[in-house]
């Protein structure tokens, strides 16, 4: 993984072979960064993803061992105590140009991942548990 710093927003590359969400929690860990918006795009050799099921109040997941595209990423990034928590939506085209998408659990880069990381000003963004759909909803 590599990334820039403009002093407010933080560009991402992580390299061939790399977890983003691995990638992602270091790199929140080592720069102490503050809660964020998130996108990006690329390649992907494997994803994980969830669809959640709100009567169930969980997330049913599968793994996609396929190359894929990255058509889209976008999500946020707050904290929970010491440990930053990721809500990262993503669509993924398959080599017949059809898409699947979900929540990511993770997923290992093939060529590149490139992620654009918009910082919050203020207090760092928390969540909590909604009782009435098991979620974890941001504090607002």
């Amino acid at each position: 993984m590599k990334f820039r710093f403009d002093g407010y927003n933080y560009i991402v590359r992580i390299e061939r072979g790399e977890k983003v969400i691995d990638c992602l929690t270091k790199l929140a860990q080592e720069q102490k960064l503050p809660s964020c918006w998130l996108s990006g795009l690329g390649g992907a050799s494997s994803v994980e993803l969830g669809f959640y099921d709100l009567e169930a109040q969980q997330y049913n997941w599968r793994k996609i061992d396929e190359p894929l595209e990255i058509a889209g990423l976008q999500g946020n990034i707050t904290w929970t105590e010491s440990s930053p928590a990721f809500h990262i939506h993503g669509v993924f085209a398959k080599d017949d140009l059809s898409t699947i998408a979900g929540h990511v659990r993770e997923i290992v880069v093939s060529g590149t991942c490139e992620i654009l990381l918009h910082r919050w000003y203020g207090e760092n963004l928390t969540k909590s548990i909604d009782p009435d759909t098991g979620l974890k909803l941001l504090n607002l």
